[in-house]
């Protein structure tokens, strides 16, 4: 290595910083940077080693007994002590179950909501979807010009996994809210004390009504996901436990709709600014479900995802040390140019678009992914057909959450010809 490198990767583990402003704004160009110079680093800002490559990313989550996912849904910085005192005050129990939880144990628990959250429930979800999408567009896309996150994205993914859960409509703000909190609180940074503590109470209301939402179903079990999760029984005949099973509803209240928001923001940004992109799907809207590959690709909407190592290893011939903290960045391994030839490039035809990191990979594939597909699909057929004029707003500033993980719009601004 020579003394240039050197200190560019000292230059680099000293800077690095997922969290600051010009990051959140715009990952991909420190990600490139980042890929550039090493294929892992040690973040001096985040006390996490940081993994840049795609085949490494893959290697690491096929691997859970040196990479455990026990870190996971962890607060990726240490929450202050008063934080702490308001969860436990706040009577959150949220225990081990699924993200965060390595084979075997997580392995039981994945059959479980696999026989909860069955292809033909979600298969049977298109024709709401669809109907909400349609709704959506009378209601809210006829004066021209609109916010595709505010007016579209907030809220159909968020009723769409109501419906499965067996949640009433007016909860929304409920979730959302304890959404919101659960991304700052975990995934975040609060530059405040008062900001934590207000973040963590939120996340232990969050985590009572989930608990009360499996109590209510553990009393007067309905036809919905939540009750057959509470209901269904492994090999042995045993149910989840009343905290493993609201543990698994707390997560999707959160994932189940915020990681689709997401996904729906990123799509509409990347189609629209490539206008041919959007032409050709108004015109082939076969090109869509690969168009969605594409852009989990190219924007993620979970650029990256943490683990932990057991034991002492090495990794791209770097040593690593035991209990050491990992930032895998899916978004710079989906633009690893070993796997996808100029991956800066939005292409919709795309051959190997489907490779892409975004929901993970191995024991711990996203379990909502197949929801999230049509959902994206069903949107993109609807508003690319009533559409065709759609485009981005001139002169838009775009804002994102302010976290390691998740990214998508917070708004979105279109315009169209009447």
């Amino acid at each position: 290595m020579t003394i240039a490198l050197q200190a560019e990767l000292s230059r680099l583990g000293s800077q690095f910083d997922p969290l600051s402003e010009d990051y959140i704004t715009d990952p991909y160009p420190h990600m490139s940077e980042a890929r550039n110079l090493a294929p892992v680093f040690y973040s001096e800002k985040l006390d996490h080693w940081v993994v840049t490559r795609y085949h490494l990313i893959r290697h690491i989550f096929l691997n859970p007994q040196t990479f455990s996912a026990s870190n996971a849904n962890s607060p990726v910085l240490p929450p202050c002590p008063a934080a702490v005192k308001a969860l436990e005050d706040g009577g959150f129990r949220s225990v081990p179950t699924l993200a965060n939880v390595d084979p075997p144990d997580h392995t039981r628990v994945r059959r479980i909501a696999n026989a909860a959250f069955t292809p033909k429930r979600v298969a049977e979800m298109e024709v709401f979807i669809r109907e909400i999408a349609v709704r959506f567009f009378n209601e809210r896309f006829q004066a021209g010009n609109a916010d595709v996150v505010r007016d579209l994205a907030w809220e159909l993914p968020v009723l769409a996994l109501f419906r499965i859960l067996g949640i009433g409509d007016d909860q929304i703000p409920r979730v959302k809210e304890g959404s919101w909190n659960r991304i700052l609180f975990v995934y975040g940074r609060p530059q405040e004390e008062a900001d934590q503590v207000r973040a963590a109470e939120g996340m232990a209301a969050f985590w009572r009504y989930a608990e009360q939402l499996i109590e209510a179903r553990t009393r007067e079990p309905r036809d919905d996901f939540t009750s057959a999760l509470v209901w269904t029984t492994d090999a042995n005949g045993d149910r989840l436990t009343p905290q493993q099973a609201a543990t698994v509803v707390l997560n999707l209240l959160f994932a189940g709709h915020e990681t689709t928001t997401g996904i729906l923001g990123n799509a509409f940004r990347r189609l629209l600014a490539d206008r041919q992109s959007w032409e050709a799907i108004h015109a082939d809207p076969s090109l869509i479900p690969n168009a969605i590959e594409e852009v989990l690709r190219l924007d993620s909407s979970v650029i990256a995802w943490r683990r932990r190592t057991t034991q002492a290893t090495t990794i791209a011939d770097v040593p690593i040390p035991p209990n050491s903290k990992l930032l895998l960045l899916l978004g710079s391994g989906n633009r690893d140019a070993e796997v996808f030839p100029d991956p800066d490039r939005f292409d919709i035809r795309r051959a190997n678009a489907k490779d892409h990191l975004a929901f993970g990979h191995g024991a711990h594939l996203c379990l909502g992914r197949p929801l999230a597909r049509l959902q994206a699909k069903v949107v993109l057929e609807e508003f690319s057909a009533r559409l065709p004029s759609l485009r981005l707003a001139p002169d838009i500033t775009l804002r994102f959450p302010p976290n390691v993980s998740f990214r998508g719009p917070l708004s979105l601004p279109v315009v169209w010809d009447k």
